[in-house]
């Protein structure tokens, strides 16, 4: 059913960074259509992909952390004229480190970031032990259930380096 949802996400890269290949980008626009069904994300997301720089900015100025993370999730409740409930940022150079230290596809690291974002958004928190298997549970069904789309065929052939590239053969 989620296939045939408009895809609630909008994603922005910022100029610096290469551009995504646009299978990895229908591949993320899948998977969001499917979090955004299940969970009943009530308008479209923006989807906000960053530097490190970027995000240790964000980092220390919304938690007070130094340094760059994954992923950081912004609920933007429900503002008049706005068509966007959330922002999800995600580092770029740190989905690339944290494949290759999971010895997954970027994609694949992609993917399970914009999930977990996602669900932050539908409300989803992690402040325990429990919440978090929970919540990493429900990240790796839709990992598990994107895996069996057609995208998925797309999204199995990227490499590294071809995140960014074209699709191998």
């Amino acid at each position: 059913m989620a296939d045939r949802l408009a895809s609630p996400l909008h994603i922005v890269q910022d100029a610096g960074l290469t551009p995504l290949h646009a299978d990895a980008l229908a591949a993320l626009h899948h998977i969001a259509a499917q979090v955004a069904y299940a969970h009943k994300l009530p308008n479209a997301v923006q989807l906000v992909l960053i530097d490190d720089d970027y995000m240790s900015d964000l980092n220390t100025t919304y938690r007070g952390k130094e340094g760059t993370t994954d992923v950081l999730s912004f609920d933007l409740g429900t503002i008049p004229g706005q068509n966007s409930n959330g922002e999800v940022y995600i580092s770029l150079p740190q989905v690339q480190r944290q494949a290759i230290a999971l010895s997954v596809p970027p994609l694949v690291e992609l993917a399970r970031l914009l999930v977990h974002g996602l669900l932050h958004l539908a409300g989803w928190v992690h402040d325990t032990s429990e919440q978090l298997d929970a919540m990493e549970h429900e990240t790796d069904h839709f990992l598990t259930t994107a895996s069996h789309s057609p995208q998925a065929t797309l999204a199995g052939r990227f490499t590294e380096r071809s995140l960014f590239g074209t699709p191998t053969s």
